[in-house]
């Protein structure tokens, strides 16, 4: 059976293969769209031998020295990938910029069609492959692989048409020598969405602001308030955010001072009723439930 490990080290494998193939394409073509291709897929494969480490950590169970886990670990972990790749965008960015200005490059244009016609083929049935294994195993870090994947086959793609358009053209034509740069630099606004956006929600997680999607809340409070009913409690809230692939969920029961019914069993019925729903819901989930005295209105 594929696991999460094995699905992350075939990825680290391929990634590696096209990051080196990438590069080497590069310096004997001088094509920096290449070199951001390939650039982008060898940081991914960097990052990706970290993340099989993080994926065993983030399932292990509490203990003495982690009393709350590994769960901060993932976000903590894209939030790094998502500044390297910037990183790289940047360095990139300078050097189109600076090959405009000196009047465009001319690079092997056929030696960097083929790559980028094999890129695309590999990488799109790759992303596809990904997309499936994601809706079985449910894991964020593959989810992130697909994204990566999605990007590099489309980047592979659009060098690839570039590419073709610049053989066609010859290198005799006065829009040839620019076609590498201008590519790079639209390349460049392409690809810069992923990692912004990867690094904004893991930040969000990572100051416990990430709330969990509306529908998953909506279910739990709509299980919670039929038990609530039958055990007489009025007063409770909850609080669900996202941490990588945990769900964090604090139930918050307010009681009235020395005029509570509530027993031990109706607190457990309640975290029964939350366990069930959440158990359909998600796979790995962290359940907290605190008694207060209500001391000002409390809704559901």
């Amino acid at each position: 059976m594929l696991t999460e490990r094995k699905v992350l080290c075939y990825s680290v494998v391929l990634e590696l293969f096209f990051g080196i193939t990438g590069i080497m394409v590069a310096l004997y073509s001088d094509s920096s769209a290449v070199l951001l291709d390939g650039g982008y897929s060898l940081l991914c494969t960097l990052t990706m031998l970290a993340n099989v480490k993080v994926a065993r950590l983030v399932t292990l169970p509490v203990s003495a020295q982690r009393p709350f886990g590994s769960a901060t670990l993932e976000p903590l972990m894209l939030l790094f990938e998502s500044l390297i790749l910037l990183a790289l965008c940047s360095l990139l960015l300078s050097v189109a910029t600076y090959q405009i200005v000196r009047g465009g490059n001319l690079p092997a244009f056929d030696l960097a069609l083929i790559y980028e016609v094999f890129s695309t083929l590999v990488g799109g049935a790759t992303a596809m492959t990904f997309l499936y294994l994601y809706r079985k195993i449910q894991s964020p870090l593959i989810y992130f692989e697909y994204q990566e994947w999605v990007v590099d086959a489309s980047v592979s793609a659009t060098a690839m048409v570039a590419f073709a358009l610049a053989c066609f053209m010859g290198d005799t034509h006065p829009v040839t020598p620019y076609i590498d740069s201008v590519l790079t630099l639209l390349l460049l606004v392409f690809l810069i969405r992923l990692p912004v956006a990867t690094l904004r929600k893991n930040f969000r997680q990572l100051l416990l602001q990430d709330i969990a999607e509306p529908g998953l809340t909506h279910a739990l409070e709509q299980a919670l308030a039929a038990t609530a009913t039958e055990i007489g409690l009025l007063h409770y809230r909850t609080h669900v955010i996202c941490l990588g692939r945990w769900l964090w969920v604090n139930i918050e029961i307010g009681v009235p001072t020395g005029k509570s019914t509530l027993t031990h069993d109706d607190v457990h019925l309640f975290r029964r009723a939350a366990e069930k729903k959440l158990q359909s819901q998600a796979k790995h989930f962290q359940l907290n439930i605190v008694i207060s005295p209500q001391r000002s209105a409390i809704s559901s």
